[in-house]
């Protein structure tokens, strides 16, 4: 029985035994992966055909090994500009052995039990510690109302003594006279050097 399956943009007839290099599958080595994209299986006789969507069918690996392929200069250069450019690539890589190659879907493992979530929090408090609480917050804006009439009526006073003390400045100063405006000055005569002067 083989199959053919999809991964990271790549598709592999694979077969039960045989060690194929994948894209990099961020597991540790030695455990056990499940490939469920599968295009196609057959077993000589009859074959499966995916149709839009993959099959109902999976395939079990054991990943042998964590690779990385092998490298791959690029160099770019544009003519009559002096532009050179040289860069490598080594692309990540995990090599997996087949174990076996299922229809229908895969097995799921049974996860983890989830973790407690904390307690429930405690009813809410009785009805009269708030209405205390509203009481003692309605006092303090009231006290904060008063303060704020009486630093209004200080600031009107002070606002007062300052335009008397203006008014009384601008009515003690003398008048000054207005400056008299600057003469057009008017250009001498230009001395004539045949003159002799």
């Amino acid at each position: 029985m083989y199959a053919i399956l999809q991964h990271g943009g790549h598709q592999y007839r694979v077969a039960s035994g045989d060690r194929i290099l994948v894209d990099r599958i961020p597991v540790e080595v030695g455990s056990t992966v499940t490939l469920e994209s599968v295009l196609l299986i057959g077993d000589g006789a009859e074959s499966d055909v995916a149709k839009g969507s993959p099959l109902q069918a999976s395939v079990t690996a054991t990943v042998v090994a964590h690779r990385r392929g092998r490298k791959i200069r690029v160099f770019t250069y544009k003519p009559k500009k002096r532009h050179r450019r040289t860069l490598g690539y080594r692309s990540q890589l995990t090599e997996l052995l087949i174990d076996d190659i299922g229809r229908g879907q895969a097995e799921t493992k049974p996860k983890a039990a989830a973790p407690k979530r904390a307690a429930a929090p405690k009813a809410a408090p009785k009805a009269e510690p708030i209405e205390a609480e509203a009481e003692a917050v309605a006092a303090e804006a009231e006290a904060v109302a008063v303060e704020a009439e009486a630093v209004e009526a200080e600031l009107a006073v002070a606002e007062m003594a300052v335009d008397e003390a203006v008014a009384a400045d601008t009515e003690a100063a003398p008048a000054e006279k207005p400056a008299a405006p600057k003469r057009a000055r008017t250009p001498r005569p230009k001395k004539d050097p045949d003159n002799g002067a």
